[in-house]
């Protein structure tokens, strides 16, 4: 009863994600939604939304010391967690991804690796976790993306790029999510260095609009991955057994691993949940920006973007549901 009750609860998020994605799908058939006017959503959600969203996660709450140095060791551990599972996932996408076609070779990799992190399961640990008094699901998942991100730009970059000397330090250090991080850090442990003060307090009106800039996290990346679906050929996804097999590690393989380890390991609570999410997450749509720069097979893309995202209304309740039974 408390695995269907989890489900259902899950079940609830993510179909609520999904009916906004089937705006964005309608809004691309029927020409509302364009190739320009996605591309400048995710601009704003990159540059502008996104930060908000992880400062605001951060200087939500001002803890007691006790409660942030706790907060710290999961914050910590939230890290530790994010970079070993990029790490066992590279090293088994390029065991497993070995045939000849370099095109497929480096999408097929880096969409089993790389999750919607940003656009997918930091609004679904907004919704499920997130309460008016805090923001610990958004905090957890921020930490997750900042990680994320830095081998996104890192390892990700290189293998699509085939360029061995194209890693970008600029973006790792000038990313959005990576400022936003910083930002937010330095605000969530000001009670340590301004005690006297309970530590850095936010203008009123500047808390207001992080909160209203964060509550764009949820709907404008639905609609660019309804977008997506609108351009795919879902039928080609479903024939293609390797497409098949990079769905089944993105949505099943490496969130079950991820689980099954974390608890073996003692991780509980919060830290467990938003793990979980984020190694559950569809493929990214980074995947279809990445292939278009560097000239790589751009349907392909779609296709597993499209195909995991609608199979993950199924998934996410299974695996996010266990974890919550499990924390």
């Amino acid at each position: 009863m408390e695995f269907l009750a989890n489900f259902l609860t899950v079940a609830e998020k993510v179909g609520l994600l999904f009916l906004i994605i089937m705006v964005g799908f309608v809004c691309q058939r029927k020409g509302m939604l364009t190739e320009a006017a996605n591309k400048g959503i995710g601009d704003i959600v990159m540059y502008f939304v996104t930060p908000c969203v992880i400062i605001y996660a951060f200087s939500a709450t001002l803890y007691a010391r006790e409660e942030l140095l706790q907060m710290l060791k999961n914050i910590g551990l939230m890290a530790l967690i994010a970079t070993v599972a990029h790490v066992v996932m590279i090293l088994a996408v390029c065991g497993i991804f070995r045939f000849s076609d370099e095109n497929r070779r480096r999408i097929m990799r880096f969409a089993a690796v790389f999750s919607n992190a940003g656009f997918f399961a930091l609004p679904l640990a907004q919704a499920l976790i997130d309460t008016p008094v805090s923001r610990e699901g958004s905090l957890y998942a921020a930490v997750y993306l900042a990680i994320f991100n830095i081998v996104l730009w890192t390892w990700g970059y290189v293998d699509m790029s085939g360029d061995k000397k194209a890693m970008q330090i600029r973006k790792i250090l000038l990313n959005p999510g990576i400022i936003g991080v910083t930002v937010g850090m330095f605000i969530f442990i000001s009670p340590l260095y301004l005690p006297a003060a309970g530590g850095l307090h936010l203008p009123g009106v500047l808390k207001d609009a992080l909160s209203a800039m964060s509550g764009l996290n949820l709907p404008l990346p639905m609609l660019m991955v309804g977008y997506y679906l609108g351009k795919s050929d879902l039928l080609a996804a479903f024939k293609d057994k390797w497409s098949c097999l990079c769905i089944g590690l993105r949505l099943a393989v490496f969130p079950m691993i991820t689980l099954a380890i974390l608890w073996l390991l003692g991780v509980r609570g919060n830290v467990l949940v938003v793990s979980t999410i984020s190694a559950s997450a569809p493929v990214g749509a980074t995947t279809t920006i990445f292939s278009a720069k560097f000239g790589l097979d751009a349907e392909l893309s779609v296709r597993l973007v499209s195909l995991s995202t609608i199979l993950a209304v199924l998934t996410m309740p299974l695996i996010v549901g266990l974890a919550q039974m499990l924390a």
